[in-house]
């Protein structure tokens, strides 16, 4: 089946889905009402989606705009909290009090863009949580076989049931920035569980779990967060009964990094 042929089926499946509530497709899609925002490519599961349904609800609460309000919702968001948002972030959705917002990293300066999850009273904290539209609602119907979700929730996921080809996976693709917090927890967890391994490849993700935590410092406080990551590191290699691998993390704390 071609890529377009199974976007089509993908998107059959979701309005399919019990409780999902569907505008029918604008018969206007290039300009006026139904334009999508000028200059940015429309995304082909964006198309899709659209060629099918103008808007749709899910039962969750998840709103999805129709074509022509992606634009307007985007600039009066920008305007309305004075945002200085990159062109090519689109407010695409809501829910509940989280704005839906699809990233198209026009210039590949941000992992490859997604779908977003932003606080309405934190509109700069950007979480990706799915690669496409659709896979985001894929996600939120519990369809079989959805999309994968973004690696920053298959990282925390990963950490969580302690999956270290998993963790090791998601880790292994580019992270959005803005998730050094979250890529230094899951870096620290695949550190600890190599060391339980007496696996050597361990100091590489505590290397990394190290430099996520210090971009995430405040200014001038990269130098003592630096030490506490190390210390942390050699901790978990510790408790993980890798004696070697704790005393290599405790001389990188000693010498800084």
């Amino acid at each position: 089946m071609s890529a377009g042929g199974d976007l089509v089926s993908r998107v059959a499946a979701l309005l399919a889905c019990a409780g999902v509530e569907a505008r029918p497709a604008s018969t206007s899609t290039s300009t006026g009402a139904g334009a999508w925002p000028h200059g940015l490519a429309e995304p082909p599961d964006v198309a899709a989606l659209h060629a099918a349904a103008d808007g749709l609800a899910l039962p969750d609460g998840t709103l999805i705009l129709p074509r022509g309000e992606v634009a307007q919702a985007t600039a009066w968001l920008v305007e309305d909290r004075s945002l200085d948002w990159p062109h090519d972030l689109l407010v695409v959705g809501e829910r509940e009090d989280l704005v839906i917002v699809l990233d198209l990293d026009v210039e590949g300066a941000r992992a490859g863009g997604g779908v977003l999850e932003v606080p309405t009273d934190g509109l700069a904290s950007f979480q990706r949580v799915a690669r496409t539209v659709v896979g985001y609602l894929e996600r939120r119907l519990g369809v079989a076989a959805a999309e994968a979700a973004s690696p920053e929730v298959r990282a925390r996921e990963a950490a969580a049931r302690r999956d270290l080809p998993a963790l090791a996976g998601a880790l292994a693709e580019p992270m959005y920035p803005g998730a050094e917090r979250q890529t230094a927890h899951a870096a620290l967890t695949l550190g600890a569980l190599l060391s339980e391994r007496g696996d050597e490849a361990a100091l590489d993700a505590f290397a990394r779990s190290v430099e996520a935590r210090v971009a995430a410092a405040p200014r001038g406080a990269a130098a003592p967060e630096r030490l506490a990551a190390w210390r942390a590191c050699e901790i978990a290699a510790r408790e993980a009964g890798a004696e070697a691998i704790a005393a290599a993390c405790a001389a990188r704390a000693r010498r800084g990094g």
